[in-house]
């Protein structure tokens, strides 16, 4: 402040009164209340009635079982680290991923004091390898916060929240990978176009959402950015998923008509956000992002623990598995594509299978059960005129989350239902030719001899494997993959390896 002590005479309440009765609203207002006032921007002005309110919010957090650092512990650190300086000269704490920090409309004094919380927070919390948004939180929150003790003190309690249901900050670089695994999950199906596009560019999927959460705590305008913060702080994870969603819908939009002239996606996606204001207002997009459908907090922190133990089970016997925050030590890619070999599909034709299927799996490489070449067939064989007829020859397949014996559980004589609901089938490529007969190369992820449900099956193979049909689906909302009934010329059953199955 240029002018210090400025106002401090003076009873802010009765020059603004209605920020006063709406503060004293946001007092008597339950946990629900608060959420709808939040995305509705209730304190969004003026900003001295934002910070009330993240104090009231922040001081309502409760967590089970974990002492949280109150203002006396942030002196003694400040005492250690620093002794009487005001200015710290220290390196910036580890579990920064780049050492930067947002500096949004903080002055320099405001980027000084940052650093020294995020020092002291490294400090305290010394099991803490990895959070690359902590800089823009503590950033954030600190152009409310009264002093730097405030801003330590709140940021604290976000940290030891310790609800699996309604997490806050991801503390290690595992937990941090299986949120963006978790993220990508979301992606795939919610943003399906995007995927398709990057897959297709030879360019890598998982790096692509490994930034998700940066899009929101780093590449975020300030107004966009504290809009998040208002219902982040009562929502908790859940919200960033949502945003970030919200943003890949949008960029989708965007990046559709000059896809070709994109040299990197992450780059593209990130300069997208830090000028999103072309496109979006803050509001609209909180409101496009709460018009997205995503699973309960339970089913995300299910999805959430499925990948962070596939995660643990992928990483090499001689790394410790609490690993570091060095990010390059784990590869964000198994599966070599470009060497990848197959009779049914190509390289870059795998590559985009391997998006559509669950992250979790997409850690680990395929190999190939069997192949089988049934029918042996040219389409360009000359055939007598009359026995020639247009028809189609396609690629198409199936992924199986679970192991298809599932269907016969408890030795039930009746066949039940299976999977965890990320099962899929999918065409790869179809073209019309000239033949006497139908043809069909199959690939299926997973050993599958039956994919279907209620209202028709997806795609079913007659036991010899010589053949099969395909019809409307119901449970996969999905078309007929080819003509309903197809012969087959090539069939190729591929598993992944994983821990799930052993």
């Amino acid at each position: 402040n240029d002018l210090p002590g400025y106002g401090q005479f003076v009873d802010w309440e009765k020059i603004d009164p209605e920020a006063a009765k709406k503060y004293q609203q946001i007092l008597r207002s339950e946990h629900q209340q608060l959420k709808t006032m939040a995305r509705e921007g209730f304190w969004a002005m003026p900003h001295t009635l934002r910070a009330k309110a993240y104090y009231h919010i922040i001081h309502s957090i409760n967590s089970i079982r974990a002492v949280t650092p109150d203002r006396d512990v942030y002196y003694e650190l400040t005492k250690k680290l620093f002794g009487e300086q005001k200015h710290s000269s220290h390196p910036v704490p580890k579990y920064m991923e780049d050492g930067e920090i947002p500096r949004y409309c903080l002055n320099k004094a405001g980027l000084n004091s940052a650093k020294k919380v995020l020092l002291c927070l490294g400090k305290y919390f010394i099991d803490m390898n990895f959070c690359p948004i902590l800089p823009a939180l503590v950033s954030l929150i600190l152009h409310f916060s009264e002093d730097e003790a405030e801003c330590f003190y709140s940021v604290s309690r976000l940290i030891c929240y310790n609800d699996p249901n309604k997490r806050y900050i991801d503390q290690t670089f595992l937990t941090y990978r299986a949120s963006c695994m978790t993220f990508g999950d979301l992606a795939n199906k919610c943003c399906r176009g995007i995927r398709k596009l990057i897959a297709s560019s030879h360019q890598n999927l998982f790096e692509f959402y490994s930034d998700w959460i940066m899009w929101i705590f780093a590449d975020l305008p300030f107004t966009y950015a504290i809009r998040v913060l208002d219902v982040y702080l009562l929502e908790g994870y859940k919200v960033l998923y949502r945003v970030a969603l919200a943003l890949l819908d949008l960029y989708k939009v965007s990046v559709s008509s000059r896809v070709a002239d994109v040299e990197d996606f992450r780059t593209d996606m990130k300069r997208f956000v830090q000028n999103v204001a072309r496109h979006c207002t803050a509001e609209k997009l909180l409101e496009r992002a709460f018009k997205i459908s995503v699973p309960t907090r339970r089913d995300l922190n299910l999805l959430f623990t499925a990948n962070k133990d596939s995660i643990e089970y992928s990483i090499p016997t001689n790394m410790n598995p609490v690993f570091t925050y060095v990010s390059k030590r784990l590869p964000v890619e198994t599966v070599d594509f470009n060497n990848f070999r197959s009779s049914v599909v190509t390289g870059t034709e795998m590559r985009v299978i391997w998006a559509w299927i669950p992250e979790r799996f997409a850690l680990f490489s395929p190999f190939r059960l069997f192949i089988t070449f049934v029918l042996r067939f040219s389409p360009t064989r000359q055939l007598p005129k009359k026995k020639r007829r247009e028809s189609c020859r396609g690629v198409f397949g199936a992924f199986l989350s679970t192991d298809v014996a599932e269907r016969r559980k408890q030795d039930s004589e009746e066949l039940v239902y299976f999977g965890t609901g990320e099962c899929l089938v999918f065409t790869v490529r179809t073209f019309n030719i000239l033949c006497d007969r139908e043809a069909a190369s199959t690939l299926l992820i997973s050993m599958c001899l039956l994919s279907g449900g209620d209202g028709g099956h997806a795609l079913c193979l007659q036991r010899d494997l010589q053949g099969g049909y395909t019809e409307p689906c119901e449970t996969f909302k999905s078309i007929a993959l080819c003509k309903r009934d197809f012969k087959i010329q090539s069939l190729e059953f591929e598993d992944i390896d994983t821990y799930f199955e052993r």
